[in-house]
């Protein structure tokens, strides 16, 4: 807090952040340098992105309340340009009180009993509004603390993938230790570990020669899922000290399932975090060919999966079975309902009445009737 000052600036001399944190999952674009956030193109890029994150209701808490102190942001100075400052946190807000300022200067304000001179009134008040300054010796990756102390904490929730981006710099750059930044943003440390770790995980296809030019944040979960599984941690080496995997044959082959492949129009074998246990299942139980007729799109990793299933040995487990009901169930297209709708009633009628019929037989075990 010694590193912030109050301050009044002109809203003209602040900037919005390109490299906001709420933009990195989607995103594999570079940083954007100090010399470059003042450029046209790349304030226009930023406030397109703010705008999918949604300030509406901001903007017309705004229009209807005006900015209040509650509303203050936090900037920092931009080097290497002089009264220029980028906000590190509050992009929304400020992006919501840029638009509607426009919107006043433009006459584009639409809403019910909007009085002109409160428009005129704004627009004048807040030429200059109060924002707390940071002057640290912060990097500029500073909008991740700001943000992540708040957000992480619950005001605003982020997902996992920036928690881990977070959780990671502390860690890794201000060498902190892993229970010291859990309790530094309210996460257990079963929680921060696993934040960490995966970040480890997805950071080493980004350093591979290979598939580097192919990894991407949003591919978060899919690591996510497989640091948990244990089966696929020990086909592809996990090492707990360094935080990596050793075995690069199979994490290669890891790496080309969850991306795109060229050869066969872009299509990804996993998408889905949920399908990590069904090709750990197959690992786990050497169906090699079905792995293999998996990978080069014979099948999909579900339908490897339920081929897999009848093909294990008798008698087999219920709550297999049931797994397997459950996932076939669940990847039934939504075309099903358009193709035949009555069809489609009807066969899950059936499936309901089987459904019916082994509840009740439970039921009289379970009374010994």
């Amino acid at each position: 807090m010694d590193q912030l000052s109050r301050q009044e600036l002109s809203v003209d001399s602040i900037l919005l952040d390109p490299n906001n944190p709420r933009f990195w999952t989607q995103s594999n674009r570079p940083t954007v340098p100090d010399k470059n956030i003042a450029d046209a193109s790349k304030q226009a890029r930023a406030r397109q992105d703010i705008d999918l994150h949604g300030i509406e209701n901001l903007y017309n808490s705004m229009l209807r309340n005006g900015f209040l102190l509650l509303d203050r942001i936090v900037v920092r100075p931009i080097a290497g340009i002089p009264d220029k400052y980028v906000v590190v946190e509050g992009n929304r807000r400020f992006r919501s009180l840029s638009k509607l300022r426009a919107d006043i200067q433009n006459g584009d304000v639409v809403g019910e009993d909007i009085d002109e001179d409160a428009l005129i009134k704004l627009l004048e008040e807040t030429n200059e509004i109060e924002v707390l300054v940071y002057n640290g010796s912060g990097s500029v990756d500073i909008s991740w603390m700001f943000q992540g102390i708040r957000h992480i904490s619950g005001i605003r929730d982020w997902d996992p993938a920036q928690r881990a981006k977070l959780v990671a710099e502390q860690i890794d750059g201000e060498h902190k230790k892993l229970g010291v930044v859990g309790q530094q943003f309210g996460l257990s440390a079963q929680a921060t570990g696993r934040l960490y770790r995966t970040y480890r995980a997805l950071a080493q296809m980004r350093e591979d020669e290979e598939f580097s030019a192919k990894a991407r944040n949003d591919y978060f979960s899919l690591f996510e899922e497989a640091v948990r599984n244990n089966i696929l941690k020990e086909w592809m080496g996990w090492d707990e000290t360094v935080k990596r995997f050793s075995d690069l044959n199979n994490l290669r082959r890891f790496y080309s399932w969850i991306t795109p492949d060229e050869d066969n129009k872009g299509r990804r074998r996993l998408h889905d975090p949920k399908q990590i246990k069904n090709i750990a299942y197959l690992i786990e139980n050497h169906h090699n060919g079905l792995i293999d007729d998996f990978e080069g799109h014979l099948v999909s990793i579900e339908e490897a999966r339920v081929q897999a299933t009848s093909d294990d040995p008798k008698p087999k487990d219920w709550r297999k079975l049931m797994a397997t009901a459950q996932i076939l169930l669940g990847d039934l297209p939504q075309s099903a309902l358009s193709d035949d709708p009555q069809e489609f009633l009807d066969e899950l009628n059936k499936l309901a009445a089987i459904i019916e019929q082994r509840r009740k037989m439970v039921e009289v075990a379970l009374n010994g009737d």
